[in-house]
């Protein structure tokens, strides 16, 4: 019997954003005592102080507190299905969790759809959160001049404001203001010093943590909040938007999933994230979902709803994609299964 598939946080940012010194407050904490951390070239991430042994291959080192650290140029997928079987064999500590730390110029989007749609690994990792750190002091420049900083933003469920102590109040609220734009799902944490619990940053895509991530509240107000968000990222960033669709009646979940999962397969490389909650015909609980690009992960079924609003709630974050192609696509899968219902926001 194949045991349950191991969480998965991928740490994400632009270059000088701060993740290094943010590794080396997190890993020492007990949160991350049982974790696999998989970093891009290993000798040049300034984390030497927390080894304290190297097996015989070099690729794997052991930290202070028992954790692994791996490090890889590319063949990520390899990389970490070789960790999976070198556990499973008992040739390493039976970690927990892994924790994925790109490169800056990465685009993350495509990283988690090779990880998690990778054959070998498939049922054995569990997306948890992609977190993404940004730099409190350049990050307003760097998201006007970098597609890759827009996408890190784009798709992240939690954001971190490293070096917020080198900026002033006024500049920190005028950068969270460009982030509410481009991701006004994800919530934003100030960061001092590379200072911050490490449980901030763990069973994000949880039930427990259903409601701060979704931003589901029975007052309208998020959803208002979201459009304002919507305009201003036009205006900021015209590449990348993002908007609501709201359903009130109950859906035909099967009908719904493959509107979806077509709209990831033809579209996938411009819809970076998708999160949402629905009511479907048959289903006595709502069922929770969520896509990044061409992938949309196992539905999570909910003991019960968040709050009183009982309609579907979808979130998308897209790049150069029209909103009426998603609503014209769901609203084709729904006739086709009998049921005419049109989005509002």
């Amino acid at each position: 019997m194949q045991s349950a598939a191991i969480p998965l946080t991928l740490l994400t940012g632009f270059l000088g954003s701060g993740k290094t010194t943010l590794l080396n407050r997190l890993l020492p904490q007990p949160a991350l005592g049982r974790c696999a951390v998989v970093i891009n070239e290993l000798g040049a991430i300034g984390l030497d102080h927390l080894f304290v042994s190297t097996s015989r291959d070099e690729t794997i080192a052991l930290l202070e507190n028992g954790c692994l650290c791996c490090g890889v140029r590319d063949e990520l997928a390899a990389t970490v299905t070789d960790l999976l079987q070198r556990r499973m064999r008992g040739e390493i500590p039976a970690f927990e969790r892994i924790l994925i730390e790109t490169t800056g110029l990465a685009r993350p989007g495509p990283v988690i759809s090779l990880l998690l749609g990778d054959p070998a690994l498939e049922g054995r990792l569990q997306l948890d959160g992609i977190v993404t750190t940004v730099d409190a002091k350049h990050g307003a420049a760097q998201l006007a001049r970098h597609e890759e900083s827009r996408q890190q933003v784009a798709v992240a469920d939690r954001l971190l404001l490293t070096k917020a102590e080198l900026v002033d109040a006024p500049a920190l609220a005028d950068l969270e203001a460009a982030l509410e734009a481009l991701n006004p799902g994800a919530p934003r944490i100030p960061v001092h010093n590379g200072e911050i619990d490490a449980q901030q940053l763990l069973d994000i895509l949880t039930p427990r943590a259903l409601r701060p991530w979704l931003r589901v509240e029975s007052s309208p107000a998020p959803r208002k909040s979201l459009m304002r968000g919507a305009t201003a990222s036009r205006v900021a960033h015209p590449d990348i938007d993002s908007f609501c669709l709201t359903y009130s009646q109950a859906l035909p979940m099967q009908a719904f999933e493959t509107a979806l999962t077509v709209l990831l397969g033809y579209h996938g490389e411009r819809i970076l994230r998708v999160k949402g909650i629905g009511n479907f015909i048959g289903e006595s609980r709502p069922v929770v979902f969520h896509g990044v690009q061409q992938l949309l992960h196992e539905p999570l079924r909910l003991e019960a709803w968040p709050d009183d609003d009982h309609t579907t709630r979808l979130v998308f974050i897209v790049q150069g994609l029209a909103r009426s192609v998603i609503e014209e696509t769901i609203t084709h899968f729904l006739r086709e299964a009998g049921v005419e219902a049109a989005a509002s926001c």
